[in-house]
């Protein structure tokens, strides 16, 4: 573990263990008139999820560079090779896809500039798969969505590395950053089944509503809160403010980027294998956009 981490660990599994507990709470209290089928409710299931995927991300943002880095590299291979079914990627373009943000990742968490030299020849790179294979069909379609492959996910994975690496006290920025996530994708479902009924964005994501988002907001706020005792002391109070909201934009924001991806391929879910979400890219859609906002509020404001 990093200098400081370990003297997180027991303060962050007590909380990581409360927000469970709560959660599950809130839960109950949602579903009690369904209660005798409560292991097959679309939240439960979730949170079951939950329970195995929170200790994990834990132990990457407080473990090595080089666990953090593989955490990292599994995340964007996982995801990238589901959103490379999703735009009916080949088989070529999905492995660079992948190669090529593995690269990226690995500038990321050696140095920003590493990172920063690393796009202009990695989106070089990615272009040389239609020229090579000659295809003159669908090349220019392949290599378009392959860039916007390596854009949606390695480039901004990125970020979890830059927020661990570059950042003083990273680790537990981070464990606050994705409590936070989290509490505020968990508050948007309870608060939008609850309370939904004015659509944001219906022909995106119809199940999406004004309530939900605020729901987002409160959740952010409140795991950001649970965790604040992680936020290292070079984060100010003004980034201490600003960050939950920020977060919760990228969670509303990466919700409705990911389901007009799988609007465009007419499909539900990015993959099925992830009990509760569909596939990784399902669960991660919030945190995707939600680092690179927090990394620049507190560049921004340190």
């Amino acid at each position: 573990m990093p200098s400081g981490a370990e003297a997180l660990f027991v303060p962050a599994a007590e909380r990581l263990t409360l927000a469970l507990g709560g959660a599950l709470g809130a839960i109950v209290l949602v579903e009690r008139h369904h209660l005798r089928e409560l292991t097959r409710r679309v939240l439960f299931v979730r949170w079951r999820t939950w329970l195995v995927t929170a200790p994990i991300y834990g132990a990457a943002v407080m473990w090595s560079r080089w666990g953090a880095l593989a955490f990292a590299m599994l995340l964007a291979g996982v995801a990238s090779w589901e959103y490379a079914r999703l735009a009916g990627l080949p088989r070529a373009y999905r492995t660079a896809l992948i190669g090529v943000g593995a690269a990226s990742l690995l500038g990321a968490s050696l140095a920003a500039e590493a990172w920063t030299a690393v796009q202009p020849v990695a989106l070089l790179a990615l272009t040389l798969i239609p020229l090579i294979r000659q295809d003159v069909r669908d090349g220019f379609r392949n290599l378009a969505y392959t860039v916007a492959g390596y854009l949606y996910l390695p480039m901004l994975l990125g970020f979890f590395l830059l927020l661990r690496e570059r950042v003083a006290g990273g680790p537990g920025l981070l464990l606050a950053i994705g409590t936070a996530v989290a509490a505020s994708d968990v508050a948007a479902f309870i608060a939008g089944k609850a309370f939904g009924h004015r659509a944001l964005a219906d022909r995106v994501s119809p199940a999406k509503t004004l309530e939900g988002v605020a729901g987002n907001l409160i959740g952010a706020y409140a795991g950001f809160a649970l965790m604040s005792f992680a936020v290292p002391e070079t984060v100010g109070p003004v980034a201490r403010a600003i960050l939950p909201a920020a977060i919760a934009i990228g969670c509303v924001w990466g919700d409705l980027l990911e389901s007009l991806i799988k609007r465009c391929a007419d499909r539900k879910d990015a993959a099925g294998w992830l009990p509760g979400f569909g596939g990784l890219l399902d669960r991660i859609d919030s945190l995707l956009i939600a680092m690179p906002l927090a990394y620049t509020v507190v560049r921004w404001t340190s």
